[in-house]
């Protein structure tokens, strides 16, 4: 078996099929492209490391250059997993584990102090990380969804009337994150980004003076991927709107905010605490998550990678 990045990997055909057998999301190398070219935690990253055995691609681990913010209020660069995947013929032969630890060689070569990934408790693969030394942020995964059932007699509105200003939902954000400790670095451009990636749909998501909520729509439900408001009317204007868009009900999968949380109460949302989506990481120094990120850990939905 040989290991190679993406970069290096020819042809690259094999990626689609391999996604759609790990994750029902078939991406095109050419799509896959044109998000390495826009998102910069993977713009100057391998992307990933692959497994070539007899001439096919039998694995793939993700890698991931990630900003965050230190409880100095520093921008760190830690490292990301994403996409881990096997194909199922080459399945029980270590590839998952050998191309993990080509990741932690790459993160380790760059310094960094940490390792992170995304997963969820109900899959096979959560064991592996945890006996690759992986652990939960338990900060994090404490935070609860909400949700709100609706069944409208006719259809959401459609929100077509106002364009996103990017530059000043960045400007939004940037103050929303003074004091936020984690993932609270983004790309100037990220609106652009997450919309590219199917994350957001800027036709309907809404932009207030003081706010701004980022949505998609799927099977008329209104998923909430980012709210951010610097006072609690707008959170309270924000959560109106995305209602009237709303079909069949909203749902928020990760309230970070404790004021929003008691916004969504007061509108009778119901909270959901538990959940086995949850994220994950591995110290690849003496240095322990406590000590540089402190006692908080933030994360939104569109910072899940």
């Amino acid at each position: 078996m040989d290991i190679v990045t993406y970069r290096e990997l020819e042809p690259k055909d094999e990626i689609m099929m391999l996604m759609e057998l790990a994750f029902w999301w078939p991406v095109s190398p050419q799509d896959l492209e044109e998000v390495i070219n826009i998102d910069i935690r993977l713009k100057n990253s391998p992307v990933g490391f692959c497994a070539v055995k007899d001439g096919r691609l039998a694995g793939f681990v993700g890698v991931m250059d990630i900003p965050t913010k230190t409880v100095n209020g520093e921008t760190e660069i830690v490292g990301g997993i994403w996409a881990v995947a096997t194909n199922p013929d080459f399945a029980r032969q270590g590839i998952c584990q050998s191309l993990m630890e080509e990741a932690h060689n790459y993160f380790l070569k760059k310094k960094y102090r940490f390792s992170f990934l995304c997963t969820t408790r109900t899959i096979i693969a959560y064991s592996i990380y945890d006996k690759l030394g992986y652990t939960e942020v338990k900060r994090k995964n404490q935070f609860p969804s909400v949700y709100k059932v609706l069944n409208k007699a006719e259809p959401g509105d459609k929100k077509t009337d106002t364009k996103l200003d990017h530059e000043k939902i960045y400007k939004i954000y940037e103050k929303f994150m003074e004091e936020k400790i984690g993932f609270a670095v983004r790309q100037k451009d990220f609106v652009t980004m997450s919309a590219k990636r199917k994350r957001v749909d800027e036709g309907k998501s809404i932009q207030k003076g003081k706010g701004y909520a980022l949505v998609t729509d799927f099977r008329n439900v209104i998923m909430v991927q980012d709210i951010v408001a610097l006072d609690d009317a707008t959170y309270g204007e924000l959560v109106d709107e995305i209602e009237k868009l709303a079909p069949n009900g909203v749902l928020d999968r990760i309230v970070a905010d404790e004021r929003l949380l008691s916004i969504y109460e007061s509108k009778g949302y119901r909270v959901q605490k538990g959940d086995n989506s949850v994220l994950m990481v591995k110290n690849l120094t003496d240095d322990s998550i406590d000590k540089v990120y402190g006692e908080s850990f933030y994360m939104g939905s569109l910072d899940w990678f």
